[in-house]
């Protein structure tokens, strides 16, 4: 299952695309994951819809890059000395 690589405003987002709102003008994504760079935090959701207005960026994911990604995410936070 593809994911997506969301870029905002407050940080980056990857989610698989549940729907696609054009009425709304949003998007749905199921299985979330939020990295926050400013508070070094990196929240899971399960959905998150997004404002299309609010997103600066986009790239599509396999399954084994967004894991990859979501990985360096948590050891760059997580790591302790």
């Amino acid at each position: 299952m593809n994911k997506l690589l969301l870029i905002t405003a407050a940080g980056y987002i990857v989610g698989v695309r549940a729907i696609e709102n054009e009425k709304n003008h949003s998007i749905l994504l199921s299985d979330v994951y939020i990295n926050n760079p400013s508070q070094r935090l990196i929240d899971h959701f399960e959905s998150l819809e997004i404002a299309k207005e609010q997103i600066i960026g986009h790239k599509k994911l396999s399954a084994d890059d967004a894991q990859n990604l979501i990985s360096r995410w948590e050891a760059t936070y997580f790591t302790t000395s």
